[in-house]
């Protein structure tokens, strides 16, 4: 049993506990999205700096960077729901996600199967060989379906 000393020594901890795990819990999709896009982001320039040569290849960098996309894109595509379209916080996700859904999943679908090659390429020549479609989905889809930010 806690006395009245180590319980209020141990509470401004359970706070703190508490509150991270809630302000996680209360994330809602714009947040978690932007989260993982930037996840993929940081990732995706690694694995570009590999591709043009200005960092040498790495088959374990490119197998750990594109299972992380694959798995952030498959959780991505369920973090835009209906009512997602405005924030706060400020989202840039234009209204053709809702409007055009089937070009959304196509284009989500494109950015998966370019990430998935890269997760699975085997050797250099194969990553190199992957790299430029997941470019293209991805700069595709912010295109279409983001809006410029500032």
């Amino acid at each position: 049993m806690f006395s009245a000393r180590q319980f209020v020594r141990a509470l401004p901890v359970a706070l703190v506990i508490a509150g991270t795990g809630a302000a996680i819990a209360f994330a809602g999709p714009i947040e978690e999205r932007q989260a993982l896009m930037k996840e993929d982001g940081k990732a995706g320039q690694e694995l570009f700096k590999m591709f043009k040569g200005e960092a040498p290849y790495d088959a374990a960098t490119v197998k750990k960077d594109g299972d992380l996309i694959v798995k952030n894109l498959e959780k991505i595509a369920t973090l835009f729901p209906p009512g997602s379209d405005k924030g706060p916080p400020e989202t840039f996700a234009k209204a053709e996600i809702w409007t055009d859904p089937e070009g959304f999943k196509a284009a989500g679908d494109a950015a998966y199967k370019a990430a998935k090659a890269i997760a699975d390429s085997t050797d250099e020549a194969s990553f190199k060989a992957a790299v430029p479609a997941l470019g293209e989905a991805c700069g595709g889809c912010h295109k279409t379906f983001r809006r410029p930010k500032g």
